[in-house]
């Protein structure tokens, strides 16, 4: 594998402040060749610490992006083939550019990597306690919007709190500070301000949504390319059955990717990162089923035109065969 970073712009380390079955048994003698997009995710960071890809003769050249936003404009560019997006970027792609990807496996996913976290000290039993009080959160983003819609389960609204707009790495310390009585944050950022500081959660948002990141590829090249497609998919997989057997190990390997940038972060929080963030790859229709009221809210607003079908974008028959290629290694 081959790890290019971001040229567009100096890239920081967030994470410190963070058929085809005989495909296996006879790889080509040249291996081919797939540029991919990764952030600086722990999932991905375990993805570019070894060369996943080799079990199935497939030469992964990753960039790193420091954001999301980057590395789609990069896909979009046709500079990556495979990236990856969270709900409200995918939507504005599947009603504006509908024939530039495919939805092919998510990334990461669950509730249970947002939360809500208070000063060690803190006396609040519940988001209930909080009423009134200031939330520190990063507005935008798929963890603040599954933050509302928790609030919604709870008869709740943003009106109830006082909300400051932060930067995630700036969250840890205002709740230790007490600049803001609580805040919302996602993983591994919870994780690490448990182990490093005067921190813990209160709230978690699993079983609120699955807030999937989904894996895009270019429509174009997968369509010329499938067999490419399905050994990605399978080198993806791998990883993640990794991580989910052995998350200390993978704490430990995520760590040591994270260090070669000059950043220590914790393997233990790391670990229990990974216990709270599913990397399993397969779309399901849940996960698809999310995107509607988010591209219904989008068309209310007047950023779309109409609601995509979003079903029509995945790709399930190349996953079902990844996961056999997949299996294949391992028999």
């Amino acid at each position: 594998m081959r790890l290019v970073k971001d040229g567009l712009r100096h890239t920081r380390r967030v994470l410190g402040g963070l058929a085809l079955a005989g495909l296996a048994a006879a790889a080509p003698a040249a291996a081919e060749t797939l540029a991919v997009g990764v952030q600086q995710v722990p999932p991905d960071e375990v993805y570019i610490a070894r060369d996943w890809g080799e079990p199935y003769g497939l030469e992964v050249e990753a960039t790193q992006f420091s954001s999301g936003g980057d590395m789609l404009k990069a896909f979009l560019a046709g500079r990556v083939m495979v990236a990856n997006g969270g709900s409200g970027r995918l939507v504005t792609l599947a009603a504006q550019q509908r024939e530039t990807f495919y939805i092919i496996g998510t990334q990461q996913s669950g509730g249970d990597r947002y939360s809500l976290v208070v000063r060690k000290d803190s006396e609040a039993g519940g988001i209930a306690d909080l009423k009134g009080k200031k939330l520190g959160v990063v507005t935008g983003t798929g963890t603040y919007g599954t933050f509302l819609v928790y609030l919604q389960e709870q008869g709740l609204s943003e009106a109830d709190f006082q909300i400051v707009n932060m930067k995630i790495d700036d969250l840890r310390a205002a709740v230790e500070q007490q600049l803001v009585d609580a805040a919302v944050m996602w993983e591994p950022f919870v994780a690490i301000a448990e182990e490093m500081g005067n921190v813990k959660r209160l709230v978690s948002m699993k079983g609120v949504n699955e807030s999937p990141n989904f894996l895009l590829a270019n429509r174009a090249f997968t369509d010329e390319n499938p067999e490419t497609i399905v050994k990605f998919l399978a080198s993806s997989i791998d990883a993640a059955d990794f991580i989910e057997a052995d998350p200390a190990e993978a704490g430990q390997l995520a760590a040591d990717q994270i260090a070669k940038g000059g950043v220590e972060v914790p393997a233990k929080a790391l670990e229990t990162a990974f216990t709270r963030i599913s990397v399993k790859r397969e779309v399901t229709d849940d996960m698809v089923s999310e995107l509607v009221p988010v591209a219904e809210a989008m068309q209310a607003a007047g950023k779309i035109g109409e609601v995509p079908d979003f079903g029509s974008f995945v790709r399930r028959d190349l996953y079902e065969q990844a996961l056999d290629l997949a299996g294949s290694t391992t028999n």
